[in-house]
């Protein structure tokens, strides 16, 4: 199976399980450990859930799950 079809599969898989599937995106990425699926989410929530339900390799790809944190306005 190619890594796209692999991403495809995660998106079918997962997407529909939480709230923010208009802000969920799934990259290959490598580093030091080898090549891994980077899942972004909206936010920490999210986040969490994901972490739960995502195994830690996913058709022989490591996982990690990011979130995207929203800047403090200029007032703060």
């Amino acid at each position: 199976m190619s890594t796209q079809e692999i991403i495809e599969l995660a998106y079918a898989e997962f997407s529909h399980k939480f709230d923010a599937a208009a802000d969920f995106e799934i990259r290959k990425s490598s580093d030091d450990g080898g090549k891994l699926l980077e899942f972004f989410v909206a936010d920490d929530e999210n986040a969490t859930f994901l972490r739960e339900e995502l195994p830690p390799f996913y058709n022989g790809l490591r996982t990690i799950v990011l979130y995207r944190v929203e800047k403090a306005s200029d007032g703060d």
